[in-house]
């Protein structure tokens, strides 16, 4: 990533020295080192992802401490289709004994709004161990997720549990932010959304790759509490 910064420094410094004789050749010229960049960083991301474990089968994945469930949209208490696969596949991620803790990660920045309630509801119904669940409030995005995960949860190597078209972002980032991920991709069914998912995602791979350049933060950070202890301290605000 050093080399990634030094590179854009050195584009910047060389468009900034020349004399243009109009703006139109800046424009133009200004516009070719940006697909050049968004092009590098798609690739870079599409490398990464190729050269980690992702599967769609559980059994080809190695065994981890914990599986990572982002969340996604919810319905009043009713889990969207991508969130609710999500669920299911990182159940049965515990049930096979391939994770011994299950790290529930999302929205819950408004007081009408909380994608954690159904995830814990869903694992507690499902008679998930409730100290093997740990539920972090803050995971607005992948970013704040991963960046919390190992600050605020000491995690090291999980399973990240997704849709494949979402699951290269995330090992990108987990790798540049020192954290081992393996991919289970849990594409159940097709989405209603599925295209205009992939295409936002495209976007979200350079906001990624930015993210990283600049050290974005997550948005809270606090207290800290060990995957390999109980989770049931971090349910604060899932249950009422």
């Amino acid at each position: 990533m050093n080399k990634a910064k030094s590179y854009i420094a050195q584009s910047m410094a060389l468009l900034s020295s020349v004399k243009w004789k109009s703006w139109a050749k800046a424009g133009f010229l200004a516009l070719i080192f940006c697909l050049i960049l968004i092009l590098f960083a798609d690739l870079q991301i599409d490398r990464i992802y190729s050269e980690s474990k992702h599967s769609p089968n559980p059994d080809e994945l190695p065994d981890s401490l914990v599986a990572i469930i982002p969340g996604a949209a919810v319905h009043g208490k009713i889990p969207s289709p991508i969130l609710s696969d999500r669920l299911q596949c990182g159940l049965d991620l515990y049930r096979k004994r391939k994770v011994k803790k299950i790290l529930l990660s999302g929205d819950n920045g408004q007081s009408d709004y909380n994608e954690l309630r159904p995830m814990l509801d869903f694992m507690l119904k499902n008679e998930v161990s409730p100290e093997d669940i740990f539920v972090d409030h803050a995971g607005f995005r992948t970013l704040d997720t991963l960046i919390r995960a190992k600050e605020v949860f000491l995690v090291e190597e999980a399973i990240f549990v997704s849709q494949s078209f979402f699951l290269p972002r995330a090992v990108y980032l987990g790798k540049e932010l020192n954290i081992t991920l393996h991919a289970y991709e849990c594409n159940l069914r097709s989405y209603k959304k599925e295209n205009f998912y992939e295409w936002r995602e495209f976007f979200a791979r350079q906001l990624a790759y930015f993210d990283i350049i600049f050290d974005t933060p997550p948005k809270f950070l606090g207290d800290k509490y060990p995957i390999m202890g109980s989770g049931v301290n971090t349910w604060k605000g899932s249950i009422q």
